[in-house]
């Protein structure tokens, strides 16, 4: 005769053998890495921000790139690579999030004679501050330099703790907020002066069971990031006007 204790001890495992089959079957998306921190491209101290002037270079070729903090990765990167350098940040040498539409707009705008993308090959493994990125783009020729960087979150509506690790399917009611922050500089190449400083935000909430895989979860944060980016482009074409009746040669 079988005891209850032996039949409850069957059941337990039983309900111990459930949970970790429905748990192995769920997908879990790794969230995107940090922003890169923008400060370490500011001059070292007050009285040398003060001292860096601007060269008047228009019309002017422009050099783009994006950095993240140093051993930054994605969904994208880490199935595909583009991520070069380590250091004070590294380099994402890909355009997964449409910049490129955006970067043609800016090429059109007055006093602009072309935008173009930093080559990994003119850039040192170790990367330590502004010059290096001046340096590459002074090698293109660029008069001036674009640095931008993405800082996405995801939330749960639940908690205002960001989240390292998604997983996906597990509750039809939880609802997850990818939050992106892109922030960008523009620097002339010669001098290493600060022309301007943009920052955009967007956000998205869908329920988590709505992705359903770590590709869809990972064009959530691609779209995000590049209505994102789009609106921070708005903001660029919108003060350039301003911007070269301030800083053209008279």
């Amino acid at each position: 005769m079988i005891s209850k204790t032996h039949i409850a001890r069957i059941a337990g495992l039983s309900l111990l053998a459930l949970f970790a089959f429905v748990f192995s079957g769920c997908v879990k998306y790794i969230t995107p890495g940090p922003k890169a921190d923008l400060h370490v491209l500011a001059p070292p101290s007050i009285q040398e921000g003060f001292d860096t002037k601007p060269s008047k270079p228009f019309p002017a070729g422009i050099a783009a790139v994006r950095i993240q903090a140093s051993g930054y990765e994605n969904y994208n990167t880490r199935q595909n690579g583009a991520v070069y350098g380590s250091g004070s940040y590294s380099i994402i040498t890909t355009k997964e999030v449409g910049e490129q539409e955006q970067f043609e707009r800016v090429a059109k705008l007055p006093q602009v004679e072309g935008i173009i993308g930093l080559n990994r090959m003119l850039l040192p493994k170790n990367l330590t501050g502004l010059q290096d990125l001046r340096t590459s783009a002074a090698q293109l020729h660029a008069d001036l330099l674009f640095v931008y960087t993405f800082d996405t979150k995801f939330l749960d509506n639940n908690s205002s703790v960001p989240l390292t690790v998604i997983t996906l399917g597990l509750s039809p009611t939880r609802k997850i907020t990818a939050v992106t922050t892109v922030s960008a500089l523009l620097v002339d190449t010669r001098t290493g002066f600060i022309y301007s400083a943009y920052e955009s935000t967007e956000k998205e909430e869908k329920l988590s069971t709505s992705w359903g895989s770590r590709e869809n979860a990972d064009k959530a944060r691609q779209q995000t990031e590049g209505r994102a980016f789009e609106k921070l482009m708005d903001e660029v074409v919108a003060s350039w006007p301003q911007l070269l009746a301030r800083y053209s040669a008279k």
